[in-house]
């Protein structure tokens, strides 16, 4: 939120968008794995992987397979009920009939869930409106862009704030903004004769004093966000010469996530979700 100091009637407009990503950047939180990289160039994501049935016959860990899981089923917009049954089955063979609340916790959640029928592919249209991959960036010495973050990969609730401080671009992602869930709204809050007589002080004496005063920004995370998009947004406000201000829920990660949804179902002796 930033005030207004230059209007008559000086105001705070703090805008609220659903970052449709938070699930893609929960999946990548630990490492940008081998297969994870192919689903976010939308290759392949609408049959079985070769790569998670591999890890399931090796008996991998079990979230690094529901986080890939996971992340093919956001880039696809779902997954077929041919490949939703085979992972489905697999896992339960593999790793044991009592996580199947633990699958049936990540369908609630929306991380994993059926495809809908002739829907288009949300995440290939944002892929490409929001410049979600940078290739360029991954191997570069100097970031210059949020993408460093995730080794390519921008986290698209930091690239829905870079949007919203860049007004110009807004009229050329309006489609793009409507396919993100949840409400969109931008409202005007009275700034409190107080707070306004303070700040227009302050612009007096800054400006008295040569200096330019730095806007900031309060981005309020509303179920949590990761180190790594904090770490974006700080990076986002060096770029611009802003401060960014994060407020957040809770600090999450891909292990912590799937930890919360797994089941307390278990046989004797088994140990809990790691």
């Amino acid at each position: 939120m930033q005030p207004n100091h230059g209007a008559a009637d000086s105001t705070l407009k703090p805008r609220s968008v659903c970052a449709w990503g938070a699930g893609v950047s929960l999946c990548l939180s630990l490492c940008v794995q081998p297969g994870s990289q192919t689903f976010l160039n939308g290759v392949e994501t609408d049959k079985v992987s070769e790569y998670i049935e591999d890890c399931v016959a090796r008996k991998e860990p079990l979230p690094k397979v529901l986080r890939l899981m996971c992340l093919q089923s956001l880039t696809n917009n779902g997954l077929s009920r041919k490949v939703l049954d085979f992972y489905r089955t697999e896992i339960l063979q593999t790793y044991g009939h009592w996580h199947l609340i633990t699958l049936e916790n990540l369908e609630k959640a929306g991380l994993l869930k059926l495809q809908e029928e002739k829907r288009k592919n949300v995440y290939g249209t944002l892929r490409k409106s929001f410049r979600l991959l940078v290739e360029e960036q991954a191997d570069a010495p100097i970031p210059k862009d949020i993408s460093y973050v995730y080794s390519g990969y921008a986290p698209l609730s930091i690239r829905v704030v870079e949007a919203l401080g860049n007004p110009s671009s807004l009229r050329s992602l309006e489609e793009a903004f409507r396919l993100l869930p949840g409400p969109q709204f931008d409202m005007q809050q009275p700034l409190p004769p107080g707070l306004r007589g303070k700040g227009a002080a302050d612009d007096v004496t800054g400006r008295a004093a040569g200096q330019q005063r730095q806007p900031v920004t309060l981005v309020f995370f509303v179920g949590g966000c990761t180190f790594a998009e904090i770490s974006a947004l700080r990076f986002l406000g060096q770029m611009e010469g802003r401060d960014y201000v994060v407020a957040t829920t809770k600090i999450v990660n891909g292990r912590s996530l799937l930890k919360s949804l797994g089941t307390t179902l278990q046989p004797p002796g088994a140990a809990a979700l790691p």
